[in-house]
């Protein structure tokens, strides 16, 4: 799939992890989840409802069969007959040979019925798949956070440890144990709360996925994940399984008020019928054919307003249609804005970790050797640096679900992930 050169770069950052391991890591999950999900399970359903329709629909091209049955029965009143009424059985066939296309019309209708329940199949899949997707992008950065945050809780409690020494001959520096104290229990607190989003994550994962084991997420942050070209994007949201569902249901509604314009006029009909009951003479009836003319020809004004509530239901499908291709151009542009600006930042981080860490390491110097720096400016050194860190990965993985939500917006991340199978 399409995706510019200098905008991949960006967004790949280091590329120590190959965009096709991710897509086949993703992709495997997503698979699991589509297999389990209760929407993609009801939105089958509804596509197998659909397809029933239209086979309710073409029944009504072929003969029709009724077979009627009357018991025995008597006659009763001033002017009855004497004697009372065998049993018999009636047998009607009747055949459409013109109706002004209205069965034609309700197939058509049902058939762009189906189309939309198709393509609301693969909008719930699209959507599992971006849910899944974003999901592990979420966990494998909390992870990484964690550890971030595990190693600045042991920096902590190494120079929590060292004032604890210092302390012991010199006690006039318990201030200083104090303040690491102090930071010490921030360190902590702040890695507990990585961890509690992480279980969070996985515990969404679980109920997506099942009891399948979670992926080995890769440790390192810096993933190839090239950018898509916005043209390419913005010309493949038209196709959209949302759009074309929308589009698909303003066809049907169109063809259904077509059908009930047609079921308004004479439709001409060829019966044969049977029955097996005897006239008066005791002579069983013969078989009877001819043509028959029914015409609705007043209900009350039902049918015409039948035919316009059709008519805008389908303006407002077409409407509707007009208005997801425009939400999804703006989530797209939104998306592509925000992978770029991202990936931007999380280079300008990298650039400050790099910076904070030769900082801290020089005022550690400055306040064990020299004397020349305050605890407090080593422990604000340190919580800079740290914060620079959780801000570079913060950043860079918000960059990575950005390019993946480009994908969903455009309706194309189930092929983006299945590239190359």
């Amino acid at each position: 799939m399409p995706g510019g050169t200098a905008a991949a770069a960006v967004i790949a950052g280091k590329g120590q992890v190959p965009e096709a391991e991710l897509r086949e890591m993703f992709l495997h999950m997503v698979d699991a989840a589509a297999g389990r999900s209760p929407a993609v399970a009801g939105a089958l359903a509804q596509y197998a409802a659909s397809k029933a329709d239209i086979a309710e629909a073409k029944g009504q091209r072929y003969p029709q069969l009724d077979i009627s049955a009357r018991g025995l029965s008597r006659e009763f009143g001033a002017t009855a007959a004497s004697g009372t009424a065998d049993p018999s059985l009636t047998l009607g066939i009747t055949t459409t040979l013109f109706d002004w296309g209205r069965v034609r019309k309700t197939i058509e209708s049902r058939s762009h019925l189906a189309d939309a329940a198709d393509s609301a199949v693969q909008a719930q899949l699209e959507s599992s798949a971006y849910d899944v997707t974003s999901n592990l992008i979420e966990l494998a950065k909390q992870r990484i956070v964690v550890e971030t945050s595990q190693r600045y809780v042991d920096r902590m409690v190494e120079l929590v440890k060292m004032l604890e020494g210092i302390v012991a001959v010199d006690s006039g520096r318990v201030s200083e144990l104090t303040q690491a104290r102090a930071r010490l229990l921030q360190a902590e607190a702040s890695r507990s709360t990585a961890e509690s989003k992480t279980r969070d994550i996985e515990i969404n994962l679980r109920r997506m996925v099942g009891d399948r084991p979670l992926p080995s997420l890769p440790g390192s942050q810096y993933w190839e994940m090239r950018l898509p070209e916005l043209s390419w994007l913005l010309g493949e949201s038209m196709h959209h399984p949302t759009v074309l569902q929308a589009k698909a249901s303003a066809r049907s509604a169109d063809m259904q008020a077509d059908a009930v314009r047609s079921a308004l006029r004479p439709q001409v009909n060829w019966v044969v019928s049977k029955s097996t009951g005897e006239d008066i003479y005791g002579r069983e009836s013969a078989w009877q054919t001819g043509l028959t003319l029914s015409w609705s020809a007043f209900r009350g004004g039902s049918g015409r307003a039948s035919e316009q509530a059709a008519r805008q239901r389908a303006q407002a499908g077409w409407m509707g249609a007009e208005q997801q291709v425009q939400d999804l151009e703006h989530r797209i542009r939104a998306a592509n804005q925000d992978a770029r600006s991202l990936a931007d930042r999380a280079d300008l981080y990298r650039g400050l970790v790099l910076e904070s860490d030769k900082i801290r390491g020089a005022f550690y110097e400055q306040w064990y050797h020299l004397g020349r720096r305050t605890l407090l400016d080593v422990l604000s050194s340190e919580s800079e640096h740290y914060n620079n860190q959780i801000g570079e990965v913060s950043s860079r993985f918000d960059g990575y679900q950005a390019v993946v939500r480009q994908y969903a917006s455009a309706g194309s991340l189930v092929r983006w992930l299945s590239a190359g199978k």
